[in-house]
């Protein structure tokens, strides 16, 4: 019977969330897998179907019992360690890869992992909304990487939630001053390490936007009037 576990902020519980490639993973893992049910019927027809003449030697019965007892139990401790290992990642910055099986073409994603999941063997890793198998995360970032990732990840979102520096006029300007010199503050605050996570699109935009706010005759707070580019 294939297990279902989810994990958030350290806690273990059941999950009703599937992916589509997970139920896949699922469906397989029940295809290929010999749990000990199979096992069982597989041994009852052995001996159903054995020859009356040379039955087999009962001891040699036990030893195959014996032998996918230690099997499934290597297998649990195997599933329990992944688990484990994953549950360590959770928060942290990441970077995966996965090879699509028709294409052949490798692709990478880092973010942070949100929470793990375990189904049947398989062990995986949701970074930002996709899921991962344990086995394909290439990667683990430093605190320093993922305190500076996830920071500039925020900015950048935030950024986002703006519209372009066009758009803002003399109408609609006091709705989105403080977002942009909240942006500005802490664009400002950032060491030159954490803004190179910045890209250029994101650090043009916010110049764009104390421009317009110049232009407009409407300076943001904390932006020197001499400033031209942030």
């Amino acid at each position: 019977m294939a297990v279902d576990a989810s994990i958030a902020n350290g806690t273990i519980t059941n999950a009703a969330y599937k992916t589509a490639e997970q139920k896949k993973a699922e469906e397989n893992t029940a295809k290929n897998d010999l749990d000990k049910q199979a096992f069982l019927k597989l041994l009852v027809a052995q001996m159903k179907y054995q020859d009356p003449m040379e039955p087999t030697d009962n001891t040699e019965y036990v030893s195959q019992l014996a032998q996918f007892s230690s099997l499934e139990a290597m297998n649990n401790v195997s599933q329990s360690v992944d688990l484990q290992r994953a549950t360590g990642l959770i928060g942290k910055v990441v970077t995966a890869s996965k090879t699509d099986s028709v294409t052949g073409v490798a692709t990478e994603k880092t973010g942070t992992v949100d929470f793990v999941s375990q189904s049947g063997s398989k062990t995986y890793v949701t970074i930002d909304g996709d899921q991962y198998e344990l086995d394909e995360v290439s990667k683990i970032w430093d605190d320093s990487y993922a305190d500076a990732y996830n920071l500039t990840n925020s900015w950048s979102k935030m950024l986002n939630e703006l519209p372009n520096a066009a758009y803002i006029t003399a109408s609609n300007k006091d709705t989105y001053r403080q977002q942009v010199a909240s942006l500005y503050a802490s664009y400002m605050s950032m060491d030159t390490y954490t803004q190179s996570f910045l890209s250029e699109d994101d650090k043009f935009k916010l110049s764009d936007l104390i421009g317009q706010y110049r232009t407009l005759g409407d300076d943001i707070e904390g932006v020197p009037s001499s400033e031209e580019d942030s």
